[in-house]
Order: C-alpha cells, then structure tokens, then sequence
C-alpha cells in the first residue's frame, strides 16, 4: 500500500506542477502575445475551469496519498527506534503543501470565480485584473511547489 500512496502522491504532484509548468511557460506568454483581450480571457477561462478540475482532484490525492506516507513512516519510525519522527524535508514538504493548497483555494474560490463573473458581464478591464491576481498566485504556488520538492530531496 506504501508503494502505491507513493505513486499516486507523486502522479498527482507532477500533474499539478506540469500544468502550472504548461500554463505559466507556454500557454499565458502565446496567449499574451497572439490573442486579444476578449478571446483570451474566454480562453483562458475555459483552460482554466478544466485545469482547475484537475487539480482539486490532484489535491485530494497529494492530501490523503501524503496523510498515509506521512503516518506510515512516522509509525515505522516509531516501531524502529521507541521514537516517531520524520525527516525534517518531509515536515517541510507538508507545511508547504498545505499552504499550496490553501493558496489555490483562494485562486478557485475568490479569483477564479471573479474572473467568470468579469467575464460574464462583459467587464474587460476587471477580468483582466483578476486574471493577473490568478497569474501571481499561480506562480507564487509555482515556486512554493518547487521548494518543497527541494526540501523533500535536499533536506534530511
């Protein structure tokens, strides 16, 4: 069961980092430069609504895939030597993946359906600021997910 919370935990990693990597590096700099205002915003919220569908699929895995690794390795741990711990890149990586999450909470729940409804009204010069607001959190949970792989590898 071990091997297998590994692999979902990290399917469901690169999934999340892969299309926030498509997204950030090839799909808003093409759409910035090629698109106008109007189209580009209807494209990115269709992109948008579907890649954000995956991901709270991809965080329900992480969640419950990284819970099991988590306790699993605590317990071992803890049968091992009379003492549970975990390195301290794993308590990194958790910290940090929360914050992942509750960040992109914030893109779905606030911006995200702020730029639908800019969107909706036909109100430009708002959807375009809600789409930068989306662009800095997403790349803010860029970075936050490239530190905590760092961490997990890097930190014992």
């Amino acid at each position: 069961m071990y091997d297998i919370a590994k692999l979902i935990h990290l399917v469901a990693g690169i999934v999340w980092m892969g299309g926030m990597t498509f997204m950030l590096l090839a799909l808003r700099p093409a759409a910035m430069a090629l698109m106008e205002a109007q189209p580009r915003a209807r494209l990115m919220g269709e992109v948008w609504r579907r890649f954000f569908a995956i991901v709270l699929i991809a965080i329900a895995a992480l969640f419950f895939s990284g819970t099991h690794l988590y306790t699993a390795a605590f317990k071992a741990s803890k049968l091992a030597s009379g003492v549970g711990s975990v390195p301290l890149g794993w308590n990194l990586m958790l910290v940090l993946g929360i914050t992942m999450m509750l960040v992109f909470g914030h893109i779905y729940f606030a911006g995200f359906r702020k730029f639908q409804r800019a969107v909706a009204a036909a109100e430009w010069p708002l959807a375009a600021k809600a789409a930068g607001q989306i662009h800095t959190l997403v790349l803010a949970n860029f970075v936050l997910g490239w530190v905590a792989i760092a961490a997990v590898r890097l930190v014992r």
